[in-house]
């Protein structure tokens, strides 16, 4: 016996985030963003890309990079944990032309409901000591994570060495369905709010 589709929409909860990766500040001119989604065992993607690349874009006059790239995802769920995150990764040519990573980062999707901007403050590992730095820098072998969403999990995180490096700034709207039949609040931010996250 097959369940209708009314029966499979009562036993998840839904989660509809639309926004865009708005722009970068305090980066080098000529950068691109690579995101990619993590998300727990309990939870499905129903629509949308979990991992993409920003158009390559080059700085303002005021400094900024902007992208104005667009997300739009919907996840399905019974549970909370493992809430989806995003972990983002900013990368640009470095003084001969080679592909180096400027920045990484990482943030919750909106557990609340309503419009929200997201400064992600980005940072960068580095060299051990002042010798491998200015060896990986001339090599262009800079420090890296094996992959962007490193940034989002606990292992490994405890021995690597960061500096800051810039900001990331996303505009998110997060929609929430049926979340309050699991025991969820689901209440509204004001039309807009900003918040800091790394």
């Amino acid at each position: 016996m097959t369940n209708t589709k009314e029966e499979l929409s009562s036993s998840s909860f839904h989660v509809l985030l639309t926004g865009q990766i708005d722009q970068a500040i305090d980066f080098p001119s000529g950068c691109y963003c690579r995101y990619v989604l993590s998300y727990g065992d309990d939870w499905t993607v129903v629509n949308g890309v979990t991992s993409s690349i920003t158009q390559l874009s080059y700085s303002q006059a005021n400094g900024t990079i902007v992208w104005n790239f667009p997300l739009e995802l919907t996840f399905r769920s019974t549970n909370a944990y493992g809430w989806p995150r995003i972990s983002f990764g900013i990368y640009g040519k470095d003084f001969l032309g080679r592909d180096v990573v400027r920045g990484y980062g990482s943030v919750l999707i909106p557990t609340v409901q309503g419009r929200h901007e997201v400064i992600v403050e980005m940072y960068r590992p580095v060299s051990g000591n002042c010798c491998h730095e200015m060896l990986n820098f001339f090599k262009g072998t800079v420090p890296e994570y094996y992959e962007t969403a490193f940034t989002a999990r606990n292992q490994g995180r405890e021995v690597t060495r960061v500096r800051c490096a810039g900001k990331l700034k996303l505009i998110l709207e997060t929609t929430m369905k049926d979340m309050d039949k699991f025991g969820f609040g689901t209440s509204v931010t004001p039309t807009s709010n900003s918040k800091k996250t790394r």
